[in-house]
């Protein structure tokens, strides 16, 4: 039977575009669900102190909440787990943990030699806590190409080109037959929801489709009550009141490393209306960011944000309508270009794809590289 779930598992990740560790350890009890799995998380160097959970740096809401359900499974599995954050949450991670009512993890910003840690959402030692570099990294569960943390060096690997970390974190409880309680449902569904945009987004595949379905189904949510669960989400999200320029572009922001480039890259989105406005304000604020994050290169996608002349305009009045991407630094303009074409002006290139940064960062790394 364990033969037969194994041949299931990997058709599944065919499908999924998906990427994990496999897993050889034999098992008699069939009986139990998950009963390689389990035996393959027995196996792993737990050691004798409590295993941190963390999303990358600068975490999103996936981030956030991926660590938080991963933590939850581990320890209904009996690991001593706990979940953390490296840097401060954002302002839709507030919006949503309030309304779905779940704690957030408290904010741990390094960690000693040879601590345990699981990452989730985040592949690159750039975007880890301090001190990962001397850590037991167990495991990884993400949803990205394999960046410099490689897959061979971790006992433990699950990736899958999936919209959200918690769409595997999902599969990964239902594989095991761990019980999903109402709070960790939200706790996921708003991971999805936010990773992404509530199904819209392109990266959105299946299995995140399945797992919405199941979570909403659960909770008793119905679809047009999520719409607009979305929508104040994404308004929290692009809700950059009372921030400096500075604090805007480092909102949504994540490192990496590049053969020896050191690269930042910022999420933004702006009404279509001060579109112009607003892309000047970040080109000013970016050498200053430079120079604070130590990078040699600087980027930023900006969502378009257009009027909704659709049937839904009431819950969604704005959609993606392309996407505008900015940069600084010595070597950038050409990387951009090489990736979107001619610039419109000196430091912004556009296209009409709605692209999110999971997808414009391995074409500017081909490029770098």
């Amino acid at each position: 039977m364990i033969e037969k779930l194994l041949r299931w598992m990997t058709g599944a990740a065919l499908c999924c575009g998906l990427v994990l560790s496999v897993v050889s350890c034999s098992n008699d009890d069939d009986s139990v669900p998950g009963a390689e799995l389990r035996a393959r998380f027995h196996s792993l160097d737990w050691g004798t102190d409590t295993c941190f959970v963390y999303g990358h740096k600068t975490p999103d809401v996936d981030a956030v909440t991926s660590a938080l359900s991963y933590a939850r499974l581990m320890n209904a599995l009996g690991y001593n787990c706990k979940a953390k954050v490296s840097s401060p949450m954002n302002r839709e991670t507030a919006y949503i943990s309030s309304h779905f009512g779940f704690g957030l993890p408290t904010l741990k910003t390094s960690v000693a030699a040879q601590t345990r840690l699981i990452l989730t959402d985040h592949t690159d030692y750039a975007q880890c806590v301090e001190g990962a570099h001397e850590a037991v990294i167990l495991q990884k569960i993400d949803h990205h190409v394999e960046g410099d943390i490689s897959d061979d060096a971790i006992p433990y690997v699950r990736r899958e080109m999936v919209g959200s970390t918690n769409t595997i974190v999902y599969e990964m409880f239902r594989e095991l037959g761990v019980a999903i309680d109402d709070e960790v449902a939200r706790i996921m569904l708003a991971g999805i929801v936010s990773d992404t945009r509530n199904l819209t987004k392109t990266t959105t595949k299946a299995a995140d489709s399945i797992a919405w379905v199941a979570l909403t189904t659960q909770l008793n949510i119905t679809k047009d009550s999520m719409a607009i669960i979305n929508l104040r989400m994404e308004e929290a999200a692009y809700d950059y009141s009372g921030m400096t320029d500075a604090e805007t572009f480092l909102s949504d922001y994540k490192d990496y490393e590049v053969n020896d480039y050191r690269i930042g890259f910022g999420s933004l989105a702006c009404k279509q209306a001060g579109m112009d406005a607003f892309i000047d304000r970040m080109l000013a604020v970016m050498p200053q960011v430079m120079q604070q994050k130590d990078r040699q290169m600087l980027f930023a996608k900006i969502d378009n944000l257009v009027p909704n002349t659709g049937d839904d305009k009431n819950v969604k009045p704005y959609v993606e309508g392309g996407t505008y991407f900015i940069y600084y630094g010595e070597g950038a303009k050409a990387a951009a270009e090489a990736v979107f074409g001619s610039s419109l002006r000196e430091g912004v290139c556009f296209t009409e794809e709605n692209l999110s940064r999971k997808q414009i960062v391995p074409r500017l790394t081909n490029v770098i590289q």
